[in-house]
């Protein structure tokens, strides 16, 4: 019935899923309109191994990232401040987007032996994970303040052995546009981003029509929705908006993402009343 995301000339990041943070993300961005009857989709169709998501509910909770309240036939999940803050920076990326740029660049500079390539690699996902853009090949860098980061890896890690951590007002005296465009891939970012925009326009077009929509097509859709958003901010390392490229669809994306849930919203409070 939607309209799907997935589509074979669109090269897609391979985004993991974990069964607990999917779970955090769904009831995050639905809020109470996903525990009653939405309870039992999330239960036998997000999550087909019941004994896992339970287990998964279980750790989150004694974490405080979920709460569950006893006393109902249905459980009450909420989600703590430790758990919307445990929520991957892209479902806050307006925070990311309004820091303001001082103008330097953090570069971390590394050159680690053939002998440590475990080191080296597991090293280099780390820092895609703090969403620095790899400049040259052992060259990454980041317009956000990295300094406290790299003191923990030199104190835990042993990387001043191996790295160098450089500020800089330039780079190779290139404009800050083009230090963007050679760090960080912005074109599949676009067609990424452009994919879900228009699939997603047309899915909410679906959704706000005068329609009674089952409580599983509603959560399907959410649940596709989740993903394809990840998906479409994976790659993202969230700029400030000084640095942004100006065709950068990230903002139009969010904003999308934000209609699509008030709608789903909406739509399943109809199915779940109070």
């Amino acid at each position: 019935m939607w309209k799907s995301f997935h589509h074979p000339n669109v090269s897609l990041p391979v985004v993991r899923r974990r069964i607990g943070l999917e779970l955090l993300e769904m009831l995050n961005l639905l809020g109470e309109v996903a525990v009653h009857g939405a309870w039992a989709f999330l239960n036998n169709r997000c999550y087909p191994d019941h004994t896992a998501c339970v287990r998964a509910t279980d750790r989150l909770s004694k974490q405080g990232l979920l709460v569950e309240l006893q006393g109902l036939d249905t459980p009450v999940l909420r989600i703590s401040d430790e758990g919307s803050n445990s929520l991957e920076d892209y479902f806050r990326p307006d925070k990311w987007w309004g820091k303001r740029w001082n103008g330097t660049w953090y570069l971390l500079v590394y050159d680690i032996p053939e002998a440590d390539r475990p080191y080296r690699n597991t090293l280099r996902q780390f820092l895609k994970q703090q969403r620095m853009g790899c400049f040259q090949k052992s060259v990454w860098i980041t317009s956000f303040d990295i300094r406290p980061q790299y003191e923990d890896l030199e104190l835990a890690a042993s990387l001043g052995g191996f790295a160098c951590l450089f500020e800089a007002r330039t780079v190779l005296g290139m404009p800050a546009e083009k230090v963007v465009r050679e760090s960080w891939d912005f074109d599949r970012l676009f067609d990424i981003q452009k994919r879900f925009c228009d699939i997603y326009a047309e899915n909410l077009t679906l959704l706000q029509t005068p329609v009674s929509f089952e409580l599983d097509t509603l959560m399907r859709l959410a649940a596709e929705e989740i993903d394809a958003y990840r998906s479409a901010f994976a790659l993202d390392p969230l700029l400030p908006n000084a640095l942004l490229p100006a065709n950068y669809m990230g903002k139009k994306s969010y904003a999308l993402h934000l209609k699509v849930i008030q709608e789903l919203q909406s739509k399943l409070s109809t199915c779940n009343p109070d």
